[in-house]
Parts: structure tokens; C-alpha cells; sequence
């Protein structure tokens, strides 16, 4: 979906360059503008024709400046018919306040008067990174391309490894570095001349529970379901194949049912599996793609395919994520890349219309008795089932001693449990599962690993009208009796396999479990061995030892998420902190 990158202060071709070289994958040859005090360069992805449809692009008036990078879905409700075919024009013309009207997926700079402006779209499909260093202002939609600045801090946060051991991502504005931040999803930030920072949040969706309508159900259903076809629609590109990543599951097969009803030309759908002695859903999936008549692909994946490349890939995360689900992301998008541009996918699902994981928070919260001091923060770290409480063995004593986990941990959760907005209690949950888990995980997770590829990801369940219908639903059409994604299971009832439909949710089980007592466990060994864990201080050679036998005893071990975890950790250090090439 292109890129945008720049800084202020006078313009400096080689630190444009340097920014440049390490955002070359995402998109073509770059055009930059530069103005009195700032200097904005776009790269695209889309030729000129595509670009004007979807809103992205670069527009210089005088000594005022916008770039664009992603797709606009609401141009035609909010630009002018006068003025559609220079929509940045009008964005420019109109200024800062105008950018709470636009949706989609983008990251947006814009220079006025003696301020530079960077938004970030509603739900956080895009990201955008930012940092001052040498009386400057940088920003970029990856943290490779601000950390290409000779001399930026490369200083690890030690808050930020326990936040990654226990949720697998960071979670908020903060980064794996100290000087390194990310824009919040619905946020724009203004710097001005003497690079001073505001932040101000334009999205919103969680006061919509606060007086939820008397419909019927039925009534919610239909609702629902135009407010969906609306968000395929909205993405639908107007030629060439569509591609979709079909797991087997609701959501995504809910996005096959609707693109395949809605578009007239080719249908690809891509499914991963990991090899006959690994459970699977390729039968759910065959099933979704026979009754919805798309040309359906399988791919296998094992460690072979995709060891060679694991530094590569972890290099396109940027900050690390420790989830393995994002290894299939980015094979599934090398793949796809060989027949489309465009990939729909069906992340988003869980966040807006409650998945299984909730229901542990939620029997928690009707029937718990324990009332200690951040009983409920406690409880959601404990339900990622990562490794929070495995910090005081995992980590060294010196390490630990630096991070205060009431705070950095419990206190992220905190504002969203002790808010009057939302009013319910699941949709407290799924709003920390929109605002920290989609932004900061699932959302930059495929952003980063379709980008690699070229290609550009479509997540209607991350539309913002979508997500605040999703907030204006009664809880009992979400989750209720055990079930999950009620109102979703019942608009789509009828177009898909009644196997699909009502099987319990199980995700794609990534077998690391297995790989590393097997195919990983040598490659595992020497990328955790006690030297190079003793050099680094970080984590307790004995415990990861442990962990790499398979021999703990405290608690269930899930050894190779966390195993999984810390290799990517590691790999993420030397390539960040100690500039090992990739």
C-alpha cells in the first residue's frame, strides 16, 4: 500500500535516502516534496489511475504538503463530486479537522502553517512510527525507517520485554525502544516548529453501549449484515483476481461468502497447513470453497521452507511480535503474491464480536471470588497463556529488578477496566482487543508480512463503521451461553456449510510444539545458547534451558509458544541492537 517517511527541520537528501533504502519493498520509486522546515516523501504502489480512486498519493499547494499511503473507503461520501478527481487537493484545502472524516486503511502526513501533522487511520491498519533525534522529528510507516538515521538510540526498554513476554506484542504507543514510539490507531499528532508533540485521539466506539437500542433480533441481524457487505464492497478493487487467506474458520470463511456474492471475476482462496501428522482445517476450508465456487490453493509449510528465511522475516516485523501464526502470514502472502495484488482476510472477527477467550475473562467476572488489587488485569494476562507468569523465573534477577509490573503490565489494562465507557463488561474486553491487540498485533502483524510481498491486505471486520455497529450490539448477540459471534454465525447461516457455521473456533494451531523437539530443536539450541543468553543478561540460562528440555514444573509448560517467543526475541536483538545483517 505504498509508504510515507520524512522529518523536519532543512532538507537533507541523504537522510532520505537512508530512510528510503530500508522502506525499498514497499512500493516504487519515491517522490518527495520538501517545504520550509519539513520534508514528506511518498512512495507508491498503485498506478496514478488506482491511486486517485483510493486517495493516496502526494500534493504540494504553496508551503502546504499531504501524502497519503493506504485506501481511503469513504472518498465518494466525504469529497465533493467537483472535487473528485484531486481528492488530496480538497483533503489539503480543508486542513487538519477534515481527517476525522476519512476512513479505510492509511497513514496520512500533512504540513500547514508551522506544524507537521501524522494521522493513522480508525482501527490501525496502517501503522506509523516516530522519534526525535538531532532536533528533529522522523517518522515512517516502519521502524526500520526511522532507525535508519545514523546515530538514532537503538536502547532496549526493559518494561518492553516483560509486555512482549506476557502479551507477545507492546501494547500502546510505546516501543522495544526507548526513544522509538507508535502512533495509536485513530490518533493524530501534531509537531511544531520546535518539536513539540500533541497527541489527540479523533476514533471512537465505546460509548455506543451506553444506551443500546430495542431491536429485535432479527432486525439486529439485517443491520449487521448490510453494515458488512458495505465494509466488502467498500475494499472490493475494480479489476484483476481478489485473493483470499480462507483458514477454515467463521471469519474468514464469512469474507469468501461475501466477496464471492459481491464480485463478478476471479476468486483465489489460500489455505496453510503443516503436513498430514499436524491437525488442519483443509476440510472446513475445501468445504467453504466448493460451496462458494472460488479456485481454492493449499500450501504446506515445515520448518525447511521457512527457517532459511526467518531472519528476514522478523526483520519485515520490526518490533517483534512473538506470535508463530505470523510465519504462514508471510509464506501464505508469497504464495498469494504469484496471482493477486489485492488479499482480503478475516482478522478482526474476535476483537469486535467476542471470541472463546472471553469467556474465560467473563466466568471469571460473574463467578470469581477473588477481589485482590487488579483481579481482573491479572486475570486477562493470565488468559493469553504467553508467559507472564513465567517473568520471575525467565528473567535474570538484574533484569527484573528494572521493570515495575503493576505498571507496566497491569497498568496498561487498568484505564480500560475502570471507565464508565464501555458499559459492559465484554465489551470492556473487546475494546482492549480493538485498540491493543489489533493494533499493536494482529493488524501490523499482516500489514508487515503482506507487505513484504507487495501485496495489500483488505480486513473489512477493521472497518470503522463496522467496529462501532459492532459496539452498538447487545452483548447476548455476541457471546452468550458459551457460543461465540452469534449475530455473525446467524446472517451467514444460509450461504455456508453447516459445519462451518456451528463448529467450535480453533484457529490455526502453528506446531511449534512439535518443531522444536524436532526440525527446530538443533536451530533452537544455538540461537539460545547459555553463552550467548549470559552475554546478553536478559534471561536465566537455567530456565531457558529448562524450557528448551521440555522439563518445568511449574504449571503447563507450553513450551514451544514460549520457546517461539524468545527465538524471535533474539533474533530481533542482533539485528536491532547489535546491526548483525539479516
Amino acid at each position: 500500500m505504498g509508504a510515507i517517511f520524512g522529518f523536519t527541520g532543512q532538507a537533507n537528501i541523504t537522510l532520505l535516502n537512508k530512510m528510503e533504502q530500508e522502506l525499498k519493498h514497499r512500493g516504487t520509486s519515491t517522490l518527495v516534496k520538501e517545504l520550509k522546515g519539513a520534508s514528506i516523501a511518498y512512495r507508491p504502489q498503485l498506478e496514478e489511475e488506482e491511486a486517485q480512486r483510493v486517495g493516496c498519493g502526494i500534493y504540494r499547494q504553496e508551503q502546504k504538503l499531504i501524502a497519503i499511503a493506504g485506501y481511503i473507503t469513504n472518498l465518494d461520501q466525504v469529497i465533493p463530486k467537483e472535487h473528485s478527481t484531486q481528492p488530496l487537493k480538497f483533503i489539503l484545502e480543508q486542513g487538519i479537522s477534515f481527517i476525522p472524516k476519512l476512513q479505510g486503511a492509511f497513514v496520512l502526513a500533512m504540513k500547514e502553517n508551522d506544524k507537521l501533522h501524522i494521522a493513522r487511520d480508525g482501527a490501525g491498519v496502517r501503522t506509523v512510527y516516530y522519534g526525535l533525534f538531532g532536533k528533529r522529528f522522523f517518522f515512517a510507516i516502519e521502524p526500520k525507517g526511522v532507525l535508519a538515521i545514523p546515530g538514532f538510540p537503538r536502547e532496549l526498554r526493559p518494561e518492553a520485554v516483560s509486555q512482549y513476554l506476557s502479551f507477545s506484542f507492546i501494547p500502546g504507543e510505546k516501543t522495544m525502544l526507548k526513544d522509538l514510539h507508535e502512533l495509536p490507531a485513530g490518533h493524530i499528532l501534531s509537531v511544531d516548529a520546535d518539536n513539540r508533540i500533541e497527541l489527540k485521539r479523533y476514533f471512537f466506539f465505546e460509548h455506543l453501549d451506553r444506551e443500546i437500542e430495542e431491536y429485535s433480533e432479527e432486525c439486529w441481524v439485517e443491520r449487521f449484515s448490510v453494515c458488512f457487505q458495505k465494509a466488502v464492497a467498500k475494499r472490493l478493487p475494480p479489476k484483476g483476481p481478489v485473493g483470499i487467506f480462507l483458514s477454515g474458520g467463521i471469519d474468514s470463511s464469512v469474507v469468501v461468502a461475501e466477496v464471492m456474492r459481491q464480485c463478478q471475476r476471479q476468486v483465489k482462496t489460500y489455505t496453510m497447513h503443516f503436513g498430514k501428522e499436524y491437525p488442519n482445517e483443509l476440510e472446513f476450508a475445501r468445504s467453504v470453497a466448493e460451496c462458494c465456487r472460488s479456485e481454492h490453493h493449499e500450501i504446506c509449510l515445515s520448518p525447511r521452507d521457512f527457517l532459511p528465511k526467518l531472519r528476514k522475516i522478523i526483520w519485515h516485523l520490526d518490533d517483534p511480535i512473538g506470535d508463530p501464526i505470523t510465519v504462514p502470514n508471510f509464506e501464505l502472502s508469497r504464495h498469494a503474491a504469484k496471482d493477486v495484488q489485492w488479499l482480503y482476510n478475516g482478522e478482526g472477527g474476535d476483537p469486535c464480536l467476542g471470541g472463546p477467550k472471553n469467556i474465560f475473562m467473563l466466568l471469571n467476572h460473574w463467578y470469581g471470588v477473588s477481589k485482590e488489587k487488579n483481579f481482573r488485569e491479572k486475570m486477562y494476562l493470565s488468559s493469553y497463556k504467553r508467559a507472564y507468569h513465567e517473568l520471575p523465573h525467565l528473567l535474570t534477577p538484574d533484569f527484573l529488578s528494572q521493570i515495575n509490573e503493576e505498571e507496566s503490565l497491569e497498568g496498561v489494562l487498568t484505564p480500560f477496566f475502570n471507565t464508565s465507557s464501555p458499559k459492559y463488561f465484554l465489551n470492556k474486553l473487546l475494546a482492549i482487543n480493538v485498540r491493543l491487540k489489533g493494533a499493536h498485533l494482529i493488524l501490523p502483524k499482516v500489514d508487515r508480512m503482506a507487505g513484504a510481498w507487495g501485496l495489500i491486505p483488505l480486513s473489512p471486520f477493521f472497518d470503522e463503521e463496522l467496529i462501532q455497529l459492532c459496539f452498538s450490539l447487545p452483548p447476548k448477540l455476541k457471546v452468550s451461553g458459551g457460543l461465540e459471534k452469534i449475530i455473525l454465525k446467524e446472517a451467514y447461516k444460509n450461504q455456508l456449510p453447516k459445519e462451518v457455521i456451528f463448529r467450535p473456533k480453533s484457529g490455526m494451531r502453528v506446531p511449534v510444539h512439535f518443531w522444536l523437539q524436532k526440525e527446530m530443536k538443533s536451530y533452537a539450541r544455538k540461537i539460545l545458547s547459555p553463552k550467548n543468553l549470559k552475554q546478553t543478561g536478559i534471561f536465566n540460562p537455567s530456565r531457558v534451558k529448562q524450557l528448551l528440555d521440555y522439563n518445568i514444573e511449574e504449571g503447563p509448560g507450553r513450551y514451544g509458544l514460549k520457546l517461539w517467543m524468545l527465538i524471535t526475541f533474539e533474533i530481533w536483538r542482533r539485528i536491532v541492537i547489535e546491526r548483525e545483517s539479516i
